[in-house]
């Protein structure tokens, strides 16, 4: 895969990002989160799905920004990139404390990440992403990348993953990031 062509996950996200669907659903300062494999067997055919976790992300004129938890999953089909479900976790899960949803859980960018330039940053996410591709591509065909694929795919995730979000990731996804980033503790 040519390093210059962009990621078809990265694609994914930005094209969310600028649907109606989006515009009409999810506040302006809400960031996207690394997005989730979610297959599915239907009718003996492997359809692959990414849900995006989506988080308030609020910018300080100092630099960096808070980072709140996820509010919403939104989830697409990685063939047609059509919007299959939006899922209001403020709806799913009204136990939770109002107050909990409106405090910052971290800031961006955590300190493995923070002495990057921005273009270093961007680089980093963009490999991680054409990882998420060769992912996402090998599901769809039935079949898991090859071993090495792994070892890069859970160190950049290790390194990119903003540890604040991670205890929400690991409720959306847990056997993906157990598999991926299985728990030190």
């Amino acid at each position: 895969m040519d390093d210059l062509e962009s990621p078809r996950s990265e694609a994914l996200c930005r094209e969310f990002r600028r649907s109606r669907a989006f515009r009409q659903l999810v506040p302006m300062e809400a960031g996207i989160g690394w997005p989730l494999p979610v297959p599915v067997v239907q009718d003996g055919v492997p359809q692959v799905y990414a849900r995006l976790p989506l988080f308030a992300l609020r910018s300080d004129p100092a630099g960096g920004a808070d980072i709140f938890p996820p509010f919403a999953t939104a989830a697409l089909n990685w063939s047609t990139q059509r919007l299959v479900e939006y899922s209001d976790l403020r709806f799913k899960e009204p136990y939770r404390p109002r107050a909990e949803w409106a405090r910052p859980i971290g800031r961006f960018p955590h300190p493995a990440v923070a002495g990057l330039t921005t273009q270093a940053y961007r680089d980093l996410r963009s490999r991680l992403f054409h990882l998420y591709d060769e992912l996402f591509d090998g599901l769809a065909r039935g079949r898991l990348p090859a071993s090495e694929w792994s070892g890069q795919f859970s160190n950049l995730l290790n390194l990119l993953m903003e540890p604040s979000l991670l205890p929400y990731y690991r409720q959306l996804a847990p056997k993906f990031l157990r598999q991926h980033l299985p728990d030190e503790g």
